[in-house]
């Protein structure tokens, strides 16, 4: 099953989430295909003179995690084999063998999962709670949500007293005070979207105070531990937080993340058939050499003329030849394979492509989901859009995922962030003025927005399930405007 999202990231960046989840026997391969095509305007100049493709692996970047273990906040709380006691587990280990480095490692690593888990939680009720109608269920939803958070916190800071006995290292207190220091962020980070999405609501006064304790809490916490808290007109100390953040949350989520090896798809195919072209190209002069001594002998100015000649053909056809070899290969093989590992044990591997195609060679279903305005069908034909095609091939090891570790791994989310600045270069202003009739002046100047219109289409294919999606683009010189998907 494949499952996908797409947002903005930044000003310039789309963000594209493709979870790519295992379902069938562990013993069996799980293959997935996406193609993505992308329409561009003519008048941005973007083509294959312009926009090679290191240009567009520039402007691509890939982050590929394994899926997070899917827990709701009820859950987390239940005794079991949940993140909770499984960490306590992981606590009761530790003590009793504090120097041990294979126990403070699973010991770290349940603090990493916990916190994790906690995170995904937290989005996912958090978005309950967004998509929720009715009033009376909104303030239940953020009732419950409330209360479980300020449980769940109390259960694993109550861990930290423990910490304190004779033989834990400092290192591993500062492990476990990492996970309250991200555990603490992911709170307010929370609290705040739920503030964001009911303060112009009626019902806010209602769930108001009880958001805003929480977060003061959160704060009198972090003041105890000597965490770094925000401070209202200090920039100089905010972007030191902000900084710290971003590398505690790398520290948290790094159990998750694949490593990764990259290397050209297709090498050894390359190889060989340029060898080929090299060859056939060293049979045409060989051969014109070979008749030209025979006719003219050795040692004539026909001959010397002759061997000249062949020479200059021999390089254009191994040219030529390459060439062809070259098209013929991108079609057959990708642009690089990357090799996903967890811990050097290989799960499988993801292949990229990328090129500009003609409108004739696109599939039938996805020029109709195009369907283009009258009026933009029409400047096709004089100013025809450009069209790229990115296409990855996806094989995964669900046995292999699902020897990590002790929790039940569902499959990777690929990341992958579109930097659109080159695309940006040869836009007009992004403000024209505009003109209205007035009764007193004549008319009046107003000021409108030039943006231009991007459209993805994305095909999804799984062996078992197959279906696309559409999304708009609008953007100008200052960035991306919005982002939709279109039915």
């Amino acid at each position: 099953m494949i499952d996908t999202e797409v947002k903005i990231h930044d000003n310039f960046a789309l963000e594209f989430k493709i979870g790519f989840i295992t379902d069938k026997n562990p013993k069996d391969l799980n293959e997935f295909r996406i193609n993505t095509w992308m329409f561009v305007p003519n008048s941005l100049d973007i083509n294959r003179s312009t926009y090679k493709k290191a240009d567009f692996y520039k402007d691509v970047k890939n982050n590929i995690r394994l899926i997070t273990p899917v827990y709701s906040l009820e859950e987390i709380l239940k005794t079991g084999r949940g993140p909770l006691p499984r960490l306590r587990k992981a606590l009761d280990a530790l003590m009793a063998s504090p120097a041990d480095e294979a126990i403070t490692e699973s010991f770290v690593y349940q603090v990493k999962m916990f916190v994790c888990i906690m995170k995904s939680a937290l989005r996912r009720h958090v978005q309950i709670i967004a998509g929720t109608l009715s009033d009376e269920t909104i303030i239940s939803h953020v009732n419950g949500y409330v209360q479980d958070v300020r449980t769940i916190a109390l259960q694993y800071r109550a861990m930290w007293n423990e910490l304190g006995k004779p033989g834990i290292t400092d290192q591993q207190r500062e492990f476990f005070l990492f996970g309250d220091d991200f555990l603490g962020n992911i709170i307010e980070q929370y609290a705040f979207q739920i503030i964001r999405q009911l303060k112009d609501k009626p019902l806010f006064d209602t769930v108001r105070l009880k958001l805003y304790t929480l977060v003061e809490d959160e704060k009198k916490h972090k003041r105890t531990r000597g965490f770094m808290l925000l401070e209202k007109g200090n920039e100089k100390h905010n972007s030191l937080v902000i900084t710290q953040r971003n590398i505690l949350k790398k520290f948290v989520e790094s159990d998750l993340f694949l490593q990764i090896v990259k290397k050209k798809d297709g090498l050894f195919a390359e190889q060989f058939y340029y060898s080929m072209a090299a060859g056939i190209a060293m049979f045409f002069a060989t051969v014109i050499s070979f008749f030209a001594t025979q006719r003219f002998g050795n040692f004539t100015t026909d001959l010397f003329i002759i061997l000249v000649f062949s020479y200059m053909f021999k390089d254009r056809i191994k040219e030529v030849m390459r060439y062809y070899f070259s098209s013929k290969l991108s079609k057959k093989y990708f642009d690089t394979k990357l090799k996903l590992s967890i811990r050097k044990q290989e799960i499988g591997w993801i292949k990229e492509a990328f090129d500009f195609i003609e409108e004739n060679k696109l599939p039938e279903e996805v020029r109709n989901i195009r369907a283009r305005s009258p009026l933009v069908e029409a400047e096709n034909k004089v100013y025809d859009e450009k069209i790229i095609l990115y296409r990855k091939w996806v094989n995964l090891s669900k046995e292999e995922i699902e020897k990590y570790k002790e929790y039940r791994l569902s499959g990777i989310n690929d990341i992958t962030r579109f930097n659109l600045v080159n695309f940006t270069r040869k836009m007009d202003n992004p403000y024209i003025p505009l003109y209205l009739s007035d009764t007193e002046k004549g008319m009046e100047t107003i000021e409108g927005n030039r943006v231009y219109s991007l459209y993805f289409i994305i095909q999804c294919k799984s062996e078992d399930d197959e279906y696309y999606k559409k999304y708009r683009i609008l953007f100008d010189r200052n960035g991306i405007a919005d982002v939709s998907e279109l039915n």
